[in-house]
């Protein structure tokens, strides 16, 4: 199973790139390094900071942001998966997290 860095990541770079959208043109609307936004899309970083500045730029919602349906998981493999994860996080990392899933329900 892929973790979450890495599913958010490949998920930034299918939607970028349905926008036709470049690495340095997104980065740049974001106003982060090309390095850094490489680093995203390739899952070694999540973009915490930048989630809002990312939807606003590629003019999506956060939920299109977190559309994995490309991955066949079951609901208790994710609910599992998301408790395991939660552990690992930081207090700001579950505050965001919080705030996430607040705002779908």
């Amino acid at each position: 199973m892929n973790n979450i860095k890495e599913l958010l990541g490949l998920r930034i770079k299918e939607l970028r790139k349905q926008k036709g959208i470049t690495q340095e043109k997104l980065a740049e609307m974001i106003n982060i390094d090309q390095r850094n936004l490489s680093n995203i899309e390739c899952g070694v970083t999540f973009p915490s900071k930048s989630l809002g500045e990312i939807t606003r730029a590629l003019n999506i919602s956060l939920r299109d942001l977190f559309d994995f349906d490309h991955v066949n998981l079951t609901s208790k493999e994710m609910k599992t998966f998301i408790q395991n994860s939660l552990e690992n996080l930081s207090d700001y990392d579950i505050k965001v997290i919080y705030r996430l899933i607040k705002s779908m329900i």
